[in-house]
């Protein structure tokens, strides 16, 4: 149980005891401490159903709080707030738990089983900034949620299917003819990921301005989604490789998928679906397409109708999104299904969920949620760019920042590191500060990319709490022994320092409950902040007094424990110094 609830069971049993309901019971983290630590002001509400001065209430309550063994002082202040200060042993007591638990007390108590879509990228094409944060804030949300106790699947959802599949197995085919990739040590030895890369856009240009070419292409379209041939043999060999990359960038990233499935992973299952929306009287012919009224009257705008099936017979992405969401609940049965998807296909999921509601596609109680995010600018204030104006990859993004990393940690550190150290340290640092400085945003907010901005050791920053982290391995790699009995705070630094340390399953529940991972790294600063006071405060190596020094170390390590075990579930790691 947090440091928090049980003190919240105390006043909640004194309010009981007092004639008043619990639920005006609640506990927070004071806005004033230089008064107290904690306060309650459920007297002020209480005091409406009663018809008592919110201050009478108080002064009820407080009369069953005195003596508590939790608390050093529980006073009245006009006009009627609880304001409470706990005893530092009652608080070491629990630091001392803390540190001697793995999940330092934390018990999640969230259940059920979530899928996070936060991949999007499509086949035979490079990751773009455009990927970023969808895998960032993605990832992030996944490691948050099991750690408060869910059953999470995350799940790349690649774009697989249809016509630009069609288009690239036609500039493939193109390229090296269809005699040179009949075996698949034939197709592996030409079909790269730079092949790729520059297939696409080429195809795709030039059907647009050639009718023959657009027919060939959606002729190629049409025998690959038979699913067998030689079309259907290139397009698993396009898949492979272009997994293969992406499995690539990602992981640099941190991020890891545990299901790699496509849209072509519900071809089969979608005549069945479309069929069953026409029998059951929701989709119907309209000027030769098959589409699905979703709006309502009280929609304003109005929500365009569902076009399940184009009047040139193919189909949407919002198509195999509603097969998707079938398929996944008979292999997965989620509770709900998170998409960590860009903000501007807000109308999208909106005419999806209602879609899902309108046909009942799903169980009633499953939880469609469309977690938006906002676009990563440049300094100009618009979507970020290459110098020559065209969109960056991903690759090229990460390197930037790597290398920003790099110059600052080569200006700071001492010759005795060596270069691969160097660049080891700024592989880690760089990453960690582009992850920082996205997700120290709510999500669904623009943020301007500043490299250095994000790479400065100095503020709110990725490198400020890696460097604070490693500064403390440093100590704690020096000391004999990392164990010993954490004594009473020695001041206000120490215990404000206990105070934060046990206010950390709030930021985690916080995170997970709005799918914001940005109250975690406001924690985590925050946490870091107070760190390097208590380090700036009290010495640690060089205490003559043992005890001190043991209580000491002992206090660093837990709170060097929960740093790391935080940034894990932004997946920020820690050098081993910088």
């Amino acid at each position: 149980m947090s440091f928090r609830k049980i003190l919240n069971e105390k006043v909640k049993k004194a309010f009981i005891e007092a004639g008043f309901d619990e639920k005006y019971a609640i506990v927070t983290v004071s806005n004033r401490p230089d008064l107290c630590q904690y306060q309650c002001n459920g007297c002020m509400a209480a005091a409406k159903e009663y018809r008592m001065k919110p201050l009478d209430i108080a002064s009820k309550v407080i009369e069953f709080l005195a003596g508590d063994e939790a608390f050093e002082k529980a006073e009245v202040c006009p006009p009627g707030f609880l304001n409470l200060t706990v005893k530092d042993e009652f608080l070491t007591d629990y630091i001392t738990k803390m540190s001697k638990d793995k999940a330092f007390l934390y018990r999640g108590e969230n259940t059920g089983v979530s899928v996070i879509d936060y991949g999007g990228a499509n086949v035979a094409k490079s990751l773009h900034v455009g990927h970023l944060r969808s895998a960032i804030i993605g990832e992030s949300i996944k490691r948050i949620l099991r750690f408060t106790g869910k059953t999470v699947y995350g799940d790349v959802h690649l774009g697989d299917w249809g016509l630009q599949m069609g288009m690239v197995i036609c500039g493939i085919i193109e390229q090296f003819g269809l005699e040179n990739l009949q075996t698949e040590e034939d197709r592996l030895k030409n079909i790269t990921i730079k092949v790729l890369e520059t297939t696409y856009p080429a195809k795709s240009q030039e059907a647009k301005e050639n009718e023959d070419v657009m027919a060939e292409c959606k002729r190629i379209t049409f025998e690959l989604q038979k699913g067998e041939g030689i079309y259907f043999d290139i397009w698993k060999t396009v898949l492979e490789v272009s997994k293969n990359d992406l499995k690539k960038n990602y992981g640099r990233l941190g991020v890891e998928f545990d299901l790699w499935k496509g849209e072509s992973d519900v071809r089969d299952i979608m005549p069945e679906m479309i069929e069953k929306l026409k029998s059951d009287g929701y989709a119907y012919m309209d000027d030769g397409a098959l589409i699905i009224d979703v709006t309502n009257e009280t929609d304003n705008p109005p929500i365009p109708p569902f076009i399940v099936v184009k009047s040139d017979g193919s189909v949407l992405y919002s198509t195999t999104d509603l097969a998707t969401i079938i398929e996944r609940e008979e292999s997965l049965n989620p509770d709900e299904i998170i998409y960590v998807v860009d903000n501007r296909q807000g109308g999208h999921f909106k005419q999806l969920f209602r879609t899902v509601e309108v046909t009942k596609t799903a169980k009633e109680s499953l939880k469609l949620f469309h977690a938006g995010f906002g676009t990563m600018n440049g300094k100009d204030g618009k979507p970020f760019k290459t110098r020559q104006g065209g969109v960056m990859k991903l690759e090229d993004l990460i390197n930037t920042i790597v290398e920003g990393a790099y110059e600052k940690i080569a200006a700071a550190v001492s010759n005795e590191i060596g270069e691969d150290e160097k660049r080891e340290i700024a592989e880690i640092v760089g990453i960690g500060a582009l992850k920082f400085g996205d997700l120290l945003n709510h999500r669904s907010k623009d943020y301007v990319f500043d490299i250095d901005k994000f790479c400065s050791f100095e503020g709110k920053t990725g490198p400020y709490v890696q460097y604070s982290a490693v500064r403390i391995k440093s100590i704690l790699s020096k000391a004999e022994s990392t164990e010993g009995v954490i004594l009473p705070p020695e001041g206000d630094v120490q215990r404000d320092l206990f105070i934060m340390l046990t206010e950390f399953p709030y930021a985690v529940e916080g995170a997970a409950s709005d799918y914001a991972p940005n109250v975690l790294i406001e924690y985590i600063y925050n946490l870091s902040v107070i760190l390097n006071k208590y380090y700036h405060e009290y010495k640690v190596l060089s205490e003559a007094d043992e005890e001190k020094r043991r209580s000491r170390i002992a206090t660093l390590k837990l709170t060097l424990d929960l740093i790391t075990k935080l940034l894990g579930l932004v997946g920020i790691d820690i050098p081993e110094r910088m």
